[in-house]
């Protein structure tokens, strides 16, 4: 497993397990969800990891909101936010259809915590971004195309 992915999942596993000390989230539900992420950045291809990620369900809805640039001269570092006004939003991934490992990016947020993230990924040729939210209400998205100049990382 390359080191970016181990620290992705260390950093997901510490935030779900305070949310198990917090009471927050049951210890078996936890510990799927780590499963889920695992197998998600392990994916090679963009219909695994929407599939380990649960994303066939996803509903587009205007709540939910992924900008970024149109062009990025650069694919090595290509800002994007993500913004949300839906209920109880708890998690956040990020997926570029055409890299190497299409899964970029998840953030786990705890209760209450304003459903917003902005981040910077590696895109490594011109490509769909996605955006796959965890609300209350279930899963949604948003999606953007982004031509990339110069590719920012490789196989």
């Amino acid at each position: 497993m390359a080191p970016s992915r181990r620290r992705a999942l260390r950093a997901g596993a510490r935030t779900l397990g305070l949310f198990v000390l917090a009471g927050v989230l049951p210890e078996a539900q936890a510990q799927a969800q780590l499963d889920a992420w695992a197998a998600a950045f392990d994916s090679r291809d963009f219909a695994s990891a929407w599939r380990a990620l649960d994303g066939e369900g996803a509903a587009a809805d205007p709540r939910l909101r992924l900008d970024g640039p149109d062009v990025a001269e650069n694919g090595a570092l290509v800002p994007f936010t993500v913004s949300s006004t839906l209920p109880g939003v708890s998690q956040v991934a990020l997926l570029v259809e055409h890299n190497p490992i299409p899964l970029t990016a998840v953030f786990a947020l705890a209760p209450g915590t304003e459903p917003f993230v902005a981040t910077r990924l590696k895109m490594a040729e011109s490509s769909t971004v996605h955006a796959l939210v965890r609300a209350q209400d279930g899963l949604f998205l948003a999606r953007r195309e982004v031509r990339v100049i110069q590719g920012g990382c490789v196989a």
